[in-house]
Parts: structure tokens; C-alpha cells; sequence
């Protein structure tokens, strides 16, 4: 806990901006109208509204779909892979993962097998679960301070 204590201040600010767009990204979804869009092109409007007429049968049945179908799948998603995605846990985790697994190259060159099988399964559960564990916990306050 109190090695991501000092870099949870400095990154605080960064994890309720993450939460906030996760938010807003479903509310955008959820409440989305065709005539909020903005176009550079006014003639481009007139372009996506025909072919959403051809394809869905018009606005209103496109605007429903993204209300609701989309928003329904976008919100599972977000829900399915937690505040922050594997990959990128997996990532901010390398540097306890190199630093374990130099400990414990060390330790097999040494021929120290008891503190070899000892660094390895506490650079497990740091790298594993430690770090999840406090990245989950801290964007999910982020998203309730």
C-alpha cells in the first residue's frame, strides 16, 4: 500500500479524469441526438441522414439504437474490465515484475532456492494482485470523491 501512497497523490487528479470520461462517455451514448452531432459540412448532414434512413429506416431509429443498444454494450464493457483494462494493469506492473524477476535470477544464481521460490511468489501477489487490488481500488474512489 505504501509504495502507490505517494504516487497515488500526484495521479489522483488523473483518476478521476479517467472515471469522469468512462461517465460521460454513457451519458454522451445514452442521450445521444443526431441533431447535437456537429458536422464541418452542413451538406454532410443531409448525406448521414439518408443513409441512416436506408440503413435503420431513419434518425429516430438510429438515435435509439445508440441510446440504447450501444449504450447497453459500451456499459458492459466498461463494467467487464473494471476501471482500467488488464493490458494497461499488466504494463504499470513491469516494473515490479523485472525487479522480481531479477531478485529471484539472483537468488537461482546463488543457488538459494528457498528465498528464489519466496521472491517469486511475492512478486506474484504484488505484481498480480497488490497492484490491481490498489489501481482498482483508488480509480473507484477517485469516482465517488
Amino acid at each position: 500500500f505504501g509504495v502507490h501512497l505517494i504516487p497515488g497523490f500526484v495521479l489522483w487528479k488523473f483518476c478521476q479524469w479517467h472515471m469522469d470520461d468512462r461517465r460521460m462517455l454513457l451519458q454522451q451514448l445514452r442521450e445521444f441526438r443526431m441533431e447535437m452531432a456537429e458536422c464541418e459540412v452542413e451538406s454532410d448532414r443531409d448525406f448521414i441522414e439518408g443513409k441512416l434512413k436506408t440503413w435503420f429506416g431513419g434518425v429516430e431509429e438510429f438515435e435509439l439504437v445508440v441510446r440504447k443498444e450501444v449504450a447497453e454494450i459500451a456499459a458492459q464493457q466498461l463494467e467487464d474490465g473494471g476501471p482500467i483494462p488488464w493490458s494497461m494493469l499488466f504494463t504499470a506492473s513491469l516494473p515490479h515484475i523485472f525487479m522480481f524477476g531479477s531478485a529471484v535470477v539472483d537468488a537461482v544464481i546463488r543457488a538459494d532456492w528457498p528465498v528464489a521460490a519466496h521472491v517469486a511468489l511475492t512478486g506474484i501477489g504484488i505484481s498480480c494482485f497488490t497492484d490491481a487490488i490498489a489501481v482498482g481500488a483508488g480509480l473507484r474512489l477517485a469516482d465517488r470523491i
